[in-house]
């Protein structure tokens, strides 16, 4: 017989196992780094030395043997795996009774999750330990690990795991640091009662908010070993919401009602009791509180609630006393004060007597609701009832898991953002590891983790190098525009002059080179939609504002449709309005069906082609109507259906507010400015490119029209958390979409979407939608592409290998089925924006105070805290303005393209300079953002379609071949309409 395993995987046994690294993707080797660099070309801008918020990290020179042991918790015979509750519980259980069966607190580290690390092993390889009230906790020994500077033969990912545990284990244990730390993800953040004045620039480490919320900032770090610099720690920080500690929740309700905060000297002046005396509680005040309280626990001081002095003064009281207070966790609010009930001794007694007979507290607000605690199931018909006044937050913060108020999500957006230069004097001091505030140092290289494992981290910033990138000539039909100070922003319909379209763009494209040619000439419309939520009557909107806005899309170049352009009085071809919630929908597509009827009559010569625009004006964003009424149906979803896809008809949607703040001059009004630039890409009217023959040699060999490039960007928009909510499985369905260029100058793209599983990143038929945009390419161009670049967009370096391999595959086939010959070369980059990587100015003097001192757009980072793995480099080309400014990462993992070292970061670069709905750069090249707008569009058009089909009485079966066709459809744009509809 022969050996069962020489046949593994052979074509005669194709069902037998292959092991894992003998599978095809994990053979394919990754495009290599060219041997230079763009810093190492001195005409490839300009040379710079930056600061990173990386530290080198030391491990011992002899190796460390550790035992592993994987951790399973319980609480009862429930598993415990959320990250926050996983440390503590272990810590919990560990200090009950176990302490003898473990070494010294400082000779194993737990990763908070799953993972134990011992420096001896424990006395069984198996074992459940138990701890109080049904926790425990079951361990298993795994492996033996070495942790040394020479060993390679470990995972990178279980070592990077190892040292950040290590290193962060002494902050995780709250009884050896009084509890100022906690961890909440993968952030520790500072419990600090004290913060040092002026220090770090006045940087918001800790922030009073509305509503008993403060902003605490987090710390996150992970450990990179991959770096072509070494191994280095990469510190970054961000906030998030805790409970203020003994916040009064009568202080909190009043103002929920009042939608404002009450200052101190009001509290002192005891300004609202007589308010609160007399208050009388709505339903949706009661709603509110009880959505902001939601599974919060809540603390009970049933002998002192709300104080005040012989003049009526608020007192504060002292926490210290409330700690040993008896807390709940809220579970709605009951009758007010007023509420009988009958006690032990039979007697029936309200909760006003009450409080006065057992605790001497005379109730205070009795017409406030109390809070009610859950009943235990074997007394349900008991009522624990808490009068308001006496409840309060917990002493110590908690992370705040309540209702986030507009008012509240705005203040933390505003009291929280960290300049660059803030941002890099806190990282500075938690690398230096000093104290901030009353907090120790979240890392210490003294303390007995560190030195027990022998690892150390350097107390500085890195210093990498760095190039200022060229920047492209951006050419309009009458100007052009050369970014020489790295501004990453420009003037194009505000510019005197105004800066217009190029030339050939007002003329309809046409797929046959033999058709006349037909100049394009916008015809405006308006739809109003009226909001449930303020009035049944149609709101009226100013006229002015629509003309100034046809006016200023002419001087941009793109004629319109004028009734009397002396008087600068646009046509408005028609008119008319929808309630939402009222009104049927199935009226307005009729309206938007009959718009192509008569269109003519407003041609001013016979080579035009009169192209409808319909302006949808809302009263209110969805999103806000939504809020109110969460079973409301989206209808903006519905009418982008209609137009985009069913009925062939362009559409913008404006605010209503919005519309009524164009002006006469779009100067002014920096939105206007950008709605005509959206507006002119959405219909097709390209309005800028970039040079083909000038400077830029990177740029004039990609749209060399000898060897034209097809640009890929490639996105998958998965569901939102409503959606997976929901009971509707379509709407639990991803969406993954292609764009594609179909000039020679990569300006004007267009989209192909399918539906996939959800959550499913490697895209389905992938072949499918790249013989469509090769096939679009040839249509308007008559040529195939010499080259084709692909911009992707959303998975992780675990996943480089299989995505790649496949996605490379369906290219090559695609190709094969357009032409057994056709072998045009392939680039292949993925791009993340998910990473902690910041970059700072050594010299504050190299950035500007409008750019918030920011890295200047533009800026290249190819080494140090690149990988050694990947051929990956760092840019940065978004305008920083508030905030810092985020680099993006790029990874070029396949390139057949024979190019210089030069060339994808320059090439990535000039794309974002060619983004139409702004005039500044932004933070991803313009085919990746096109498709991340498309495949968000898909999504919304599919949504759209969903409900028109359910107000007919059809549900979508995906069973059924007829119907997933059908809704693949429904995700592509109308083919009548000639533009970027998805912009």
């Amino acid at each position: 017989m022969e050996n069962p395993g020489e046949l593994a995987g052979s074509a005669d046994y194709p069902n037998m196992p292959v092991a894992k690294k003998d599978l095809a993707h994990n053979s394919q080797v990754f495009a290599k780094r060219p041997p230079t660099s763009v810093y190492d070309n001195p005409r490839c801008g300009t040379k710079l030395e930056l600061l990173t918020n990386h530290c080198l990290v030391h491990l011992p020179e002899k190796p460390v043997i550790l035992y592993e042991y994987n951790i399973d918790l319980y609480k009862g015979r429930k598993k415990v795996e959320k990250r926050e509750e996983t440390g503590p519980l272990f810590r919990e259980i560990m200090d009950a009774a176990h302490r003898n069966e473990f070494p010294p607190a400082h000779q194993y580290v737990f990763n908070d999750v799953n993972l134990l690390w011992s420096d001896i092993q424990l006395p069984f390889p198996e074992k459940l330990v138990r701890g109080r009230n049904g926790q425990q906790f079951y361990y298993k020994f795994t492996r033996a690990v070495e942790l040394g500077r020479e060993v390679h033969t470990q995972d990178s990912q279980l070592l990077s795991t190892l040292v950040d545990a290590i290193a962060t284990a002494r902050v995780r244990w709250p009884r050896r640091v009084g509890n100022q730390f906690t961890v909440f993800k993968r952030s520790i953040f500072l419990l600090q009662n004290r913060v040092d004045e002026g220090a770090f620039g006045d940087a918001p480490v800790f922030v009073k908010l509305c509503n008993g919320v403060d902003a605490r900032i987090g710390v996150s770090m992970s450990v990179k070993l991959n770096l072509r610099v070494g191994i280095t720690a990469c510190f970054d920080v961000s906030h998030t919401m805790f409970t203020r500690p003994g916040y009064p929740l009568v202080r909190l309700f009043w103002e929920l009602i009042h939608g404002d905060t009450i200052p101190d000297e009001d509290i002192v002046d005891g300004k609202w009791d007589a308010e609160m005396k007399n208050a009388r509680v709505t339903e949706k005040n009661v709603a509110l509180m009880s959505q902001v309280l939601n599974k919060m626990k809540i603390l009970v001081s049933n002998e002192e609630g709300i104080r005040f002095d012989d003049q009526g003064n608020y007192q504060e009281r002292d926490f210290r006393r409330l700690r040993n207070s008896p807390t709940f966790k809220f579970f709605e609010f009951g009758p007010d004060s007023f509420y009988e009930f009958v006690n032990e001794n039979n007697e029936t007694l309200s909760i006003i007597d009450h409080y006065r007979g057992k605790y001497g507290y005379n109730i205070r607000y009795p017409h406030l609701p109390c809070l009610r605690k859950k009943p235990p199931s074997r007394d349900r018909n008991r009522m624990f009832l808490f009068p308001l006044e006496v409840c309060s937050l917990l002493i110590d913060p908690v992370r705040f898991t309540g209702h986030v108020s507009q008012q509240l999500k705005e203040q933390m957006i505003q009291y929280t953002t960290l300049t660059a230069e803030q941002r890099k004097l806190v990282l500075q001091n938690i690398i230096g590891q000093n104290p901030i505030g009353d907090c120790p140092p979240i890392v210490d290289n003294t303390d007995r983790y560190m030195r027990s494992h022998g690892i150390e981290m350097e107390k500085k910033m890195l210093s990498v190098k760095a190039s200022l990138l060229p920047p492209p000539r951006v050419v309009y039909g009458n100007s052009d525009f050369l970014d020489s100070d790295h501004l990453g922003e420009w003037k194009a319909v505000t510019h005197e002059a105004v800066r217009t379209v190029l030339e050939e763009a007002i003329y309809k494209r046409n797929r046959d080179a033999k058709a006349p040619k037909l100049k394009k000439r916008l015809l405006g419309l308006i739809l109003r939609v009226g909001s449930p939520m303020n009035d049944t009557v149609a709101f009226e909107i100013d006229d002015t504002c629509y003309h100034n806005l046809m006016r200023a899309i002419e001087e941009a170049g793109q004629p319109v449709c004028w009734a009397n352009r002396e008087m600068g009085q646009a046509v408005i071809h028609s008119s008319t309005k929808y309630l939402q919630g009222r009104d049927l929908p199935g009226v307005t597509m009729d309206w938007m069906t009959s718009l192509s009827q008569d269109l003519d009559s407003y041609k001013e010569a016979e080579d035009e082609v009169i192209v409808p625009i319909v302006f949808m004006i809302f009263q209110i964003r969805f999103t806000t109507l939504n809020c109110e009424r969460p079973d409301f149906q989206n209808d903006y979803n519905l009418f982008k259906w209609m137009s985009d896809n069913e009925v062939g008809v362009f559409t913008q949607g404006i605010l209503y507010k919005t519309f009524n703040s164009i002006g006469l001059s779009p100067a002014p009004c920096k939105y206007t400015s950008q709605l005509v630039e959206k507006i002119l890409g959405k219909v097709g009217t390209t309005h800028r490119r970039l040079e083909r023959d000038g400077e830029h040699k990177s740029w004039k060999k990609l749209v060399n029209p000898a060897e034209p490039t097809l640009l890929l960007g490639v996105d998958v928009s998965h569901p939102s958390t409503r959606d997976l909510k929901g009971e509707d499985p379509v709407k639990r369905l991803s969406v993954a979409t292609v764009v594609g260029n179909i000039d020679f100058d990569c300006t004007e793209f267009r989209a192909s979407s399918k539906i996939q599983d959800v959550g499913e990143e490697r895209i389905v038929r992938f072949d499918e939608q790249i013989h469509e945009r090769i096939g679009e390419f040839v249509q308007f161009n008559g040529v195939r592409p010499a080259h084709i670049v692909i911009y992707r967009d959303g998975f992780s370096e675990s996943d480089f290998q299989r995505t790649l391999y496949e996605e490379k595959k369906s290219v090559e086939n695609a190709c094969r089925v357009i032409a057994p010959g056709y072998n045009p070369t392939l680039t292949y980059i993925v791009v993340t924006k998910r990473h902690h990587t910041r970059f700072f100015l050594r010299n504050e003097e190299e950035g500007l105070p409008e750019q918030g001192f920011n890295v200047r757009p533009g800026t290249l980072v190819e080494d140090t805290v690149t990988t050694k793995d990947y051929y990956d480099f760092f840019l940065t080309t978004q305008v920083g303005q508030v905030g810092l400014a985020r680099p993006t990462h790029y990874y070029v993992l396949w390139d057949t393209w024979k190019v210089p070292a030069t060339f994808w970061p320059t090439i990535t670069h000039a794309l974002t300079y060619l983004f139409c709905r702004t005039t500044n750069t932004v933070n991803l090249p313009s085919p990746l953002l096109y498709a991340h707008l498309a495949a968000k569009r898909a999504k919304e058009t599919m949504d759209g379609a969903l409900y028109a089909n359910a107000l007919a009485g059809r549900q979508f079966d995906l069973s059924q071949f007829h119907d997933l066709s059908q809704l693949t459809d429904c995700l592509q744009s109308n083919r009548t309409l000639d533009g970027m509809t998805f912009v």
